[in-house]
């Protein structure tokens, strides 16, 4: 090879690099950072996900959705508004404006599954509903929508009857036993002061037809977790998350804090993910409930 061919070469080479280094600066951020870049400690992206949807079998269809913040110490908080709003807007309102950590290990161990669900009535049927999160300088929009088998989720039992379990707030109150959830009535705290938040939870299982494979458990406990949902500020929970055992209703309690006054929504998730057949990653076997707060000086 003589030196002209060196030289050649060279500047091919170099040619070739810069028009790659210009098409990768061409990209949108979104495409040059994610998916590959490694995780920040701060400033890293928070983005919307949808985990799929329920055909209810009455015309209605619930969508369910989760997220993931992929800082791995940056707990980012994003107010209802125009950097976090749901389209159409009559499903706007019920989505987290807070976004913690998470990593629970495995690949997708840092999402948030079925934090908060919508149904899309009947004379809608076909609407998509698109959750929109910005942050960090980067917007990302999730459409939730029916069409694709994958998404399609079940709500009978799992493998080995498993359902997700029953949350109420009183004796008498509505039950829910799915994502969308049911809503307390507001309960009012000041700051610093603990104010007490209570439900009843209960696991729903049908477990007899696997009695042996079951070694005859019937009933497995309920785990009840309080998360805050939205806020302006961090809650302290005496207790964050409670293992209830009881073939009937159980009682969960907690205290919770606030530091800074505002409207704050609590999520109570009931989950039965002791039992064999349920499990986070596999959308099964949870529930949602929600406790709007008003926090005074």
């Amino acid at each position: 090879m003589n030196a002209r061919q060196v030289v050649s070469g060279a500047l091919a080479a170099a040619m070739l690099a810069a028009t790659g280094a210009s098409l990768e600066a061409q990209l949108p951020p979104n495409l040059r950072d994610y998916p590959l870049a490694t995780f920040h400690k701060s400033g890293d992206l928070v983005a919307p996900f949808f985990d799929g949807f329920y055909d209810n079998g009455d015309g209605t269809v619930t969508f369910s959705f989760g997220f993931m913040n992929r800082n791995t110490e940056e707990i980012v908080d994003i107010p209802l508004g125009p950097n976090n709003f749901i389209e159409p807007a009559q499903f706007n309102g019920m989505q987290p404006s807070h976004f913690p950590v998470y990593d629970r290990g495995g690949l997708i161990g840092k999402r948030e599954r079925g934090s908060f669900a919508v149904t899309v009535p009947a004379n809608m049927a076909g609407t998509e509903v698109v959750w929109t999160l910005t942050h960090a300088g980067r917007t990302y929009a999730v459409p939730g929508r029916t069409g694709t088998i994958a998404y399609d989720m079940s709500t009978g039992p799992a493998a080995f009857g498993s359902l997700p379990p029953a949350v109420r707030f009183t004796a008498d109150s509505p039950i829910s036993t799915n994502r969308e959830g049911v809503v307390a009535e507001r309960v009012t705290a000041r700051v610093g002061m603990p104010v007490t938040l209570s439900a009843l939870v209960q696991d729903r299982g049908e477990c007899a037809p696997y009695a042996a494979d079951l070694e005859g458990k019937m009933v497995f406990p309920v785990n009840a977790t309080w998360i805050l949902h939205q806020g302006p500020a961090a809650v302290v929970f005496s207790i964050e998350t409670e293992k209830i055992e009881s073939e009937g209703w159980g009682v969960a309690t907690t205290q919770a804090t606030f530091s800074e006054p505002g409207e704050y929504v609590i999520r109570l998730r009931a989950d039965n993910f002791g039992a064999p057949d349920s499990k986070f990653d596999n959308q099964c076997c949870w529930s949602n409930a929600y406790v709007p707060v008003t926090v005074t000086p």
